[in-house]
């Protein structure tokens, strides 16, 4: 088996469920028993602590600033989910004043400082925690802390919804900062998401392998490879508090789609692959 790999999950723009679908691949290998952590890596509008509802008493935040360690802002919840596996979670402030340092207040010196102490942590979570995945949840476009991530991440996924919007801003950003990631090892994939395919009316719903023919046409498109698309489950993408499906509702068309593209990136880093539930 292959040494631990970090994942950066990213977008071109927000609401394109970048966090859904991050959030529930990590727990859904938690649950079939690898060793992941997620990481909130979305400082200028952290969301996790929203998600899972949890208040830590450390940030990343405090880890880059050097006022905190690693296993100080690690949140174990393998215990409450019943996974038979692990999760642990890092989260990011919400806290206005923090959300503003992160963007303004502090200088190039100390983001270097910072950057170099984030690394530290990564190296520490796969050496100490014994980890299969570490998961990045970062922020959409391109933004410092960002670029940071998928910098730092053995793989990146785009998330993106099947619009000319997506499709162009997509293909601005690989230009301006993927193709340079790419060229030093880093490996690109997208996933579609909320792509049209699960409706109720029957002359809307799917037909066969038009999700085939839609993901060649994106990767003719923007020229990177798609490794799965997920179609738009409204009671899953506009659920008030959609929490973690992918395990609450294994039988789910949103979970089988989920599955298949956790046994792909599975495949990527020589692991084991996932049975059908």
């Amino acid at each position: 088996m292959s040494a631990g790999k970090a994942l950066a999950f990213h977008s071109y723009k927000g609401g394109t469920g970048k966090t859904t679908i991050a959030t529930n691949l990590a727990a859904f290998y938690a649950k079939i028993g690898m060793r992941v952590c997620l990481l909130d890596c979305d400082l200028y509008a952290p969301s996790l602590t929203t998600y899972f509802r949890k208040t830590p008493e450390s940030y990343i935040n405090n880890l880059l600033a050097g006022e905190a360690e690693i296993s100080d802002i690690l949140v174990d919840v393998s215990s409450e989910l019943g996974l038979n596996g692990k999760l642990l979670l890092g989260f990011s402030s919400p806290r206005k004043v923090d959300i503003h340092e992160i963007e303004i207040r502090h200088d190039m010196k100390w983001q270097l400082a910072a950057l170099r102490r984030f690394l530290a942590a990564k190296k520490e979570l796969f050496s100490e925690y014994k980890l299969d995945y570490v998961f990045f949840d970062t922020s959409p476009g391109i933004r410092y802390w960002s670029v940071n991530c998928i910098a730092a991440a053995d793989f990146l996924f785009l998330t993106m919804r099947a619009s000319d919007m997506d499709i162009e801003g997509t293909k601005k950003m690989i230009k301006e900062v993927y193709e340079s990631l790419t060229k030093f090892g880093s490996k690109c994939f997208v996933i579609l998401n909320k792509v049209p395919g699960a409706s109720p009316i029957k002359k809307f719903q799917e037909k066969a392998n038009e999700r085939v023919l839609l993901e060649k046409d994106i990767e003719k498109s923007i020229g990177i490879k798609v490794t799965g698309s997920i179609p738009c489950f409204c009671d899953v993408q506009f659920n008030k508090h959609e929490f973690l499906s992918a395990i609450n509702q294994p039988k789910h068309r949103f979970s089988k789609n989920l599955r298949d593209i956790a046994n792909k990136i599975n495949g990527m880093n020589q692991r084991f692959q996932v049975d059908e539930e």
